[in-house]
């Protein structure tokens, strides 16, 4: 035993040793692949210091500077110089802005990188030129995930509703390419106008492909905008609807409900034939009401097949608390499935819990007696 955790701690200190040593030979080599420009760091440190002094950089600087960013290398030098000087990023905007086109034909590599640059930049005092923001989306043609991300980053910052509108059209053309939870955590620290942005998103609603919808109603919920409309017309759409849109739609009214999607969720419950998902989730939105009707057709649930259903069934009951002939009623049912959502529900609360397990046992000594032919008589219930 004791040589088995030798070689096993002797194996962890070489897998230790080899990920050390491919960190350094990968900067050792980014560096030789892209050294920075020692000088063009000095004289970017003094043109800030210049323009602290006097207002301006001094002549003939930018247009030297710019000529110099058709390098990648001193593109990362004067990212270098501004990560950590960020006030003075706003200055050197133009000289990055007018490479475009040259960054348009270089490899995925240093394109990635380019739309990088331009997504740290800050655009809340002065908001991207139209003509450079429209070159900008063709990054969303690239066949580099990180090239389409880091534009994307940028897009969000850009804060503009059509460039959005735009950029969605590309990432539904190109679904499962970027992940749904990217493009709705993006959009939500965006700094787009939420007012402007959810009206004209919920209007192209209908042209997306369900990917794009549903990362949409993911979007709408997070942001309290009021779509309800639209989601009780996907969920009475039933099968038309696709599962996951109207999973979505069933999300965002358990959210903010209302009268007409409390009735749309109870009728759902009451149906024979509904699929797990959609009574599990009407159970869900159902959780803050404790009306009769909804506690009778909850309580038809506790003996579903499906583990989800049940144990949200059970924990619905319990929230709205239960009488011991109620627990009773359901454990007569003998479903040992709906016996353990119960004595995990309870397994805070003494009293109700030793009351569970005691008849639990009871029903068990009963059922084994019944099938002996002269058994002794039934034991009272445990109170």
């Amino acid at each position: 035993m004791n040589i088995i955790v030798e070689i096993y701690l002797i194996v962890c200190v070489l897998l230790l040793l080899f990920d050390i040593l491919f960190l350094i030979l990968k900067n050792h080599r980014n560096q030789e692949f892209y050294p920075k420009n020692h000088s063009l760091e000095k004289k970017i440190r003094e043109e800030i210091r210049t323009r602290r002094e006097t207002g301006a950089f001094s002549q003939g600087f930018e247009e030297d500077l710019s000529a110099k960013l058709e390098k990648i290398r001193n593109l990362i030098t004067l990212m270098d110089v501004l990560s950590g000087d960020q006030p003075a990023a706003d200055w050197f905007h133009p000289a990055v802005f007018a490479q475009i086109e040259e960054y348009q034909k270089k490899n995925d590599y240093e394109q990635a990188y380019y739309a990088y640059v331009v997504s740290q930049f800050d655009y809340e005092r002065e908001p991207v030129p139209p003509e450079f923001a429209a070159k900008f989306m063709t990054f969303l043609d690239s066949k580099s995930l990180y090239t389409f991300a880091n534009a994307m980053d940028a897009l969000y910052r850009f804060g503009r509703t059509n460039l959005l509108l735009a950029a969605m059209d590309k990432v539904d053309e190109r679904q499962g390419f970027y992940h749904q939870k990217l493009l709705v955590d993006g959009l939500l620290a965006s700094r787009a106008d939420f007012q402007e942005l959810n009206p004209a998103l919920l209007k192209a609603f209908a042209q997306y492909t369900p990917f794009m919808q549903e990362c949409l109603l993911n979007f709408f919920r997070m942001t309290g905008y009021d779509v309800s409309a639209l989601c009780l017309r996907l969920i009475r759409n039933g099968d038309y609807t696709d599962p996951e849109i109207r999973y979505g739609a069933m999300r965002y009214l358990a959210k903010y409900p209302g009268a007409q999607s409390q009735d749309l969720f109870l009728e759902i419950l009451r149906r024979k034939k509904s699929p797990w998902m959609d009574q599990m989730l009407a159970i869900q939105a159902l959780e803050h009401t404790g009306d009769a009707a909804v506690r009778e057709a909850v309580l038809k649930k506790v003996t579903s097949p499906n583990w989800y259903v049940r144990t949200k069934a059970i924990a619905y009951l319990h929230r709205w608390g239960l009488t011991k002939d109620q627990i009773f009623d359901i454990l007569y049912l003998r479903d040992k499935y709906a016996d353990n959502a119960l004595l995990y529900q309870y397994r805070n609360e003494k009293e109700l819990s030793h009351y569970i397990i005691d008849t639990i046992q009871l029903l068990q000594r009963q059922d084994a007696s019944a099938e002996e032919p002269l058994g002794e008589p039934a034991e009272p219930l445990p109170v």
